[in-house]
């Protein structure tokens, strides 16, 4: 059983085996990295430059690689939800896509540690994980993403290992 993580874009290699890293670390799975050629034009609005989260989502549910748990997408471009006029990251129950537009940083360490709270974040939603009311925990909806850490608080660690024995292999 495996989470996917692939790139539509320009994200660079050692980012994306970087965050590959960091799944395997923070949930226990096994990981494999792809390149998908980017067939998804409906998803982009032209006129406000940003991808459309939802639709992106929606095309990552037509994906399917063996062993697939869950498949987390990276976009280098900007990103909106119905509700926000951007976003960060959007989540499904087996998608999740992380833009790394609002994220980059000229501190390369500081941008990596932020795509890895928003990845973990989104991959804890796609496993039913909700908002969390600790500061420090990374499923709290923070004003800073810089402010919270890219663990998980005992309460929530809890609930994601009962997920994670929930899993068949």
């Amino acid at each position: 059983m495996y989470i996917y993580v692939v790139s539509f874009e320009s994200i660079e290699k050692r980012l994306l085996f970087a965050v590959a890293k960091n799944i395997k670390e923070t949930f226990g799975l096994e990981v494999r990295v792809s390149w998908v050629a980017s067939p998804f034009k409906y998803a982009y609005d032209p006129q406000r430059k940003q991808y459309i989260a939802e639709k992106v989502v929606e095309y990552l549910s037509t994906l399917n690689y063996p062993g697939l748990v869950k498949i987390m997408a990276l976009l280098s471009s900007d990103m909106y939800a119905q509700d926000a006029p951007f976003v960060f990251g959007f989540a499904s129950k087996r998608e999740a896509v992380v833009s790394t537009f609002r994220l980059s940083n000229p501190d390369e360490r500081l941008f990596f540690e932020r795509v890895f709270k928003e990845v973990n974040q989104k991959i804890g939603h796609t496993f039913g994980l909700k908002d969390c009311s600790n500061e420090e925990c990374v499923m709290n909806v923070s004003l800073s993403i810089d402010a919270k850490s890219k663990h998980f608080c005992h309460q929530c660690k809890k609930e994601l290992e009962t997920a994670l024995s929930q899993l068949t292999f």
